[in-house]
């Protein structure tokens, strides 16, 4: 029952994890985002990342219909991305357009590799 109840936020701390962990990843490689080429490159692999990890750290949390909740989380992620898509619009901050369709994409990069099999989340 607990597991029910927690994987959500477990998907969401995860994903917030994998985004600064790729960040600071990427800045101790010496890939400084003041450059434009730079800083392309790394909000794309951290919101990458965090799209990934948000679908598989909160299906693998799930105590049962892993594959269900899979999909479901893949699906408010791209409704939560939409959300947040709206007002960086509104306000043209491109940047955050750029780490909204980044993690879009590992949504579905995720979503696409699980349901061909090659990720599997059953025990």
């Amino acid at each position: 029952m607990l597991r029910w109840v927690i994987f959500l936020p477990v998907a969401f701390i995860a994903a917030w994890l994998a985004w600064r962990i790729t960040k600071a990843g990427m800045d101790l490689q010496g890939l400084v985002s003041d450059s434009f080429l730079s800083r392309v490159g790394v909000e794309f692999f951290s919101h990458f990342a965090m799209g990934i990890v948000f679908i598989y750290a909160g299906a693998a949390t799930a105590p049962s219909h892993r594959i269900g909740v899979a999909y479901m989380l893949a699906s408010l992620g791209v409704v939560l991305a939409g959300f947040m898509l709206f007002p960086a619009f509104m306000i043209a901050d491109y940047w955050a357009v750029w780490a909204g369709a980044s993690w879009v994409m590992g949504l579905s990069f995720f979503t696409y590799i699980f349901r061909t099999g090659e990720v599997t989340l059953e025990r």
